[in-house]
């Protein structure tokens, strides 16, 4: 089971003004031989065997972290010492390959956290991480995003509304997330969001949540009503997974718009976001601009909360 697409996080230009350090002393490169195993602690993001390995960073360097495997589907996270996650990935390393390369600001211990893309992946792997001693060509690509025209893109079908692009919410604040329903994180996601819009609506916030057809990539799904998420069956095509939405939609009392996007238009919308993990929520201002973009779970809602009052509150 894989996930649509990914994309690598960073691209090359001046660093933004404000981030400390660029330039740091190159490091003697490190490689470790590792496997996992079913008795190893499992990820609280990918519920996979999981190993974590602390490192040693220095602001002002670039560091470049692999994954390979040829054993099973690699997938990499990376999170600060306190367990706030900085990053992930699936397949930028090339074929089922997970990379990161992460600009470092501060000084540091951090935890990557190596496991699979599927709960089953075990096997043998090989880590590496490389530095670079100058980080000022570095800038991830969602920090490029930032304070930017929020890119548009058009469903193919969308539930619980009419709305087929994301320009026709200019003048709303927007929360944009884009998901996997097949997750629990993704669908747990969906559930904050739809408890946002009931609480600032009115305010001028719109929800939208945004997936991709899976019919289309050999993926065949249905709605499961004990999980409350779609879940893999026999037989599927497009008027089947459209029914299936309806369903996940109604069973998770959803009013925002669920926005479903054709293969092409969704590569180049997760292209255009720089997604590389779900849940991605985006928040964007009444001018259609990308104000906040954040990876992962869902324990980032008060931060959210906070900025969304900040935008409702901006003139417009």
């Amino acid at each position: 089971m894989r996930r649509f697409c990914v994309f690598a996080l960073l691209v090359l230009m001046p660093a933004a003004a404000g981030f400390g350090q660029v330039g740091g002393k190159k490091e003697k490169d490190t490689t470790i031989a590792g496997k996992l195993t079913e008795n190893d602690p499992k990820d609280k993001v990918r519920n996979s065997a999981s190993q974590v390995h602390v490192v040693n960073m220095k602001a002002g360097n670039a560091y470049t972290i692999t994954m390979v495997s040829k054993e099973f589907d690699s997938f990499l996270r990376l999170e600060d010492k306190d367990g706030k996650q900085l990053a992930e990935d699936d397949d930028s390393g090339g074929d089922l390959n997970a990379q990161i390369v992460f600009p470092c600001r501060k000084d540091g211990d951090y935890r990557v956290i190596c496991c699979a893309f599927a709960e089953n992946g075990m096997g043998n792997y090989t880590l590496t991480v490389k530095s670079s001693a100058d980080n000022a060509k570095y800038t991830t690509a969602h920090e490029v995003l930032m304070a930017k025209a929020a890119p548009d893109f058009r469903s193919d079908f969308t539930v619980t509304s009419k709305t087929v692009k994301l320009s026709d919410f200019k003048g709303k604040v927007v929360v944009v997330e884009f998901v996997d329903l097949r997750f629990d994180d993704c669908v747990a996601a969906v559930g904050q969001l739809r408890d946002l819009r009931k609480t600032f609506h009115t305010a001028g916030l719109e929800a939208v949540s945004v997936t991709s057809y899976k019919f289309e990539i050999g993926q065949k799904v249905g709605f499961d009503k004990a999980s409350g998420k779609l879940t893999k069956v026999d037989q599927a095509d497009k008027s089947s997974e459209q029914a299936a939405l309806k369903a996940f939609a109604a069973h998770h009392k959803l009013e925002h718009p669920l926005m479903v996007l054709a293969k092409d238009e969704a590569m180049k919308a997760f292209d255009a976001y720089a997604v590389n993990g779900v849940p991605q929520t985006v928040l964007i201002d009444r001018q259609g601009v990308v104000r906040m973009i954040h990876v992962g779970d869902t324990k980032s809602a008060p931060t959210l909360a906070t900025e969304i009052k900040k935008l409702l509150a901006e003139k417009k």
